[in-house]
């Protein structure tokens, strides 16, 4: 790809009097090479921009709306397929984001409010089945959790509040029988906790109180 020459003209690479950039813009870095292209009007970017790898492959586009504020942007991998989409409201992330590999497979979608986990976040296995499912509330994980096996049978399941683990957890073999089950009071274990063999009888039961071990048996 042919290197581009800073352009300072009448079309393109405009200020105005205040030195503002207006216009369509084509900026390049040091060794001459393409880095974005879009407009402006009084520095602040407008419609669609696009922007590119050293070797002038399209790296991602952003689309500019209210005023400069918002900012939906896809970015592409070097082969072209998408990378990720989303929002960006003041620079920051907001709403829904997705990513996918260089095969176009969804791989995860996360939520944002403000740049903050918020909602639920996601994650596939790269057959589509969803790998793991967990909330978030400003930042910081609240609600159900969830895992699944590659076949959708579920993992493991539990609750968090205020990224502490609270409440119910069970753990779960591949077909699908309870492996451990037990609960969490504040991010620590508490009261009993059985663990099990694949065929559903119990081997061990343990005895939690904040978090220390008072007791243990194993059976046969």
């Amino acid at each position: 790809m042919p290197l581009l020459a800073q352009v300072s003209n009448d079309t393109i690479n405009r200020t105005d009097d205040e030195g503002r950039k207006i216009g369509f813009w084509k900026k390049v870095n040091e060794e001459g090479m393409l880095l974005y292209e879009g407009s402006f009007e009084a520095d602040i970017p407008v419609g669609e921009f696009t922007y590119f790898y050293p070797d002038g492959i399209v790296k991602a586009k952003s689309v500019f709306s209210e005023n400069g504020r918002k900012c939906f942007t896809t970015s592409f991998h070097h082969s072209g397929k998408m990378m990720t989409e989303g929002l960006y409201l003041e620079k920051v992330k907001d709403s829904l984001w997705k990513y996918y590999d260089n095969e176009g497979v969804l791989l995860k979608e996360e939520f944002y409010k403000n740049n903050q986990k918020h909602n639920v976040w996601k994650t596939y296995y790269p057959n589509g089945q969803i790998a793991e499912e967990t909330y978030w509330e400003y930042g910081k994980q609240s609600g159900p959790w969830k895992q699944y096996f590659s076949d959708g049978l579920l993992k493991a399941a539990g609750n968090f509040v205020n990224d502490e683990k609270e409440g119910p957890f069970d753990y779960y073999y591949p077909n699908g029988r309870l492996r451990t089950t037990g609960s969490y009071l504040s991010g620590y274990k508490t009261g009993e906790w059985f663990y099990m063999n694949e065929d559903a009888k119990v081997t061990k039961r343990e005895v939690y109180e904040e978090g220390r071990l008072l007791k243990t048996e194993e059976y046969e």
